[in-house]
């Protein structure tokens, strides 16, 4: 049996890796909170975790709100890149797997096609970089990770501090029968966590050796406004809804225009399924369906 040591379990992707990875007899899964290990603390992770027994660290916690982390750099780099670097050097010096989750963001939106592993990042806020500096950390104090960058998620426990995710805040404002305004010139890659949960699986079950970045979206691609017409269109709902210029919508931090992820590296692993299919499976969880 693999002993898992998940942090962040009570997020969003947390709760869906807890939950795919707890239903395998071959895996024991620890689940720890921000209430056992706060990452912003930095100076206590590597003695948090030399008190654990665990094969497999699994780090799930990130500090996301986009537009906050503009306010609050040192707490953003302090969770998203000092803490990362820790959990680095330890698992490097005590023979650990780990698993890292990174983001679409760390690329500059400037790129006309899908984003691919050996693109070059370019984050444009301090969330990307913060993220970009986590990744940074892992490449040089480990040898044995797997980072997955991942997009837009969306899961059956909602972001934390967020109040759901974009598809439930669209479905609360659809039945409140108000007028939307949605972007329609932001790219991305719609991603349901209980997918990247499923990967993480797939590459546990497979003992893949091939470590290094892989990115784990939704395939394909489409806008929040294109995202969002998809979501009524399978709840049958009819919404006035409106597509808007970003820059309409004036936010703290920039937003990459086009942070769109090619799943050819990780489909030799594991098949990401169409977004559209994957929200789908999400809408049937949540019993919309």
């Amino acid at each position: 049996m693999i002993s898992v040591l998940l942090l962040g379990a009570n997020g969003q992707l947390g709760t869906d890796v807890q939950e795919v990875l707890s239903n395998s007899t071959h895996y024991q899964v620890q689940a720890v909170s921000r209430n056992e290990l706060d990452m912003e603390l930095t100076s206590e992770v590597s003695s948090y975790l030399n008190k654990q027994n665990f094969d497999v660290l699994i780090n799930c916690t990130s500090y996301h709100k986009t537009d906050e982390c503009e306010d609050n750099p040192l707490k953003t780099y302090l969770i998203n890149s000092v803490s990362v670097a820790e959990l680095a050097k330890f698992c490097y010096a005590n023979d650990k797997l780990l698993f890292h989750i990174s983001t679409d963001y760390v690329f500059s939106g400037r790129s006309n096609v899908f984003y691919t592993e050996e693109d070059a990042t370019r984050p444009v806020n301090v969330y990307g970089i913060s993220k970009a500096a986590g990744e940074q950390a892992i490449e040089a104090y480990h040898d044995r990770f797997f980072i997955l960058r991942v997009s837009s998620l969306f899961g059956k426990a909602g972001a934390s501090g967020k109040g759901g995710n974009f598809v439930e805040t669209m479905i609360r404002l659809a039945r409140e029968g108000k007028p939307l305004k949605v972007v329609s010139d932001q790219y991305m890659s719609p991603t349901h966590t209980l997918d990247i949960a499923k990967a993480i699986k797939s590459f546990l079950d497979k003992d893949v050796r091939e470590y290094g970045i892989y990115h784990c979206s939704g395939d394909g691609s489409c806008s929040w406004y294109e995202f969002t017409i998809e979501i009524f269109r399978q709840l049958n709902l009819n919404v006035n809804l409106t597509a808007v210029s970003s820059s309409e919508f004036v936010t703290k931090a920039k937003r990459p225009a086009n942070s769109v992820l090619s799943n050819e590296k990780i489909s030799k692993i594991h098949q990401m399924p169409l977004w559209p299919d994957a929200l789908r499976e999400y809408l049937t969880r949540k019993e919309y369906l």
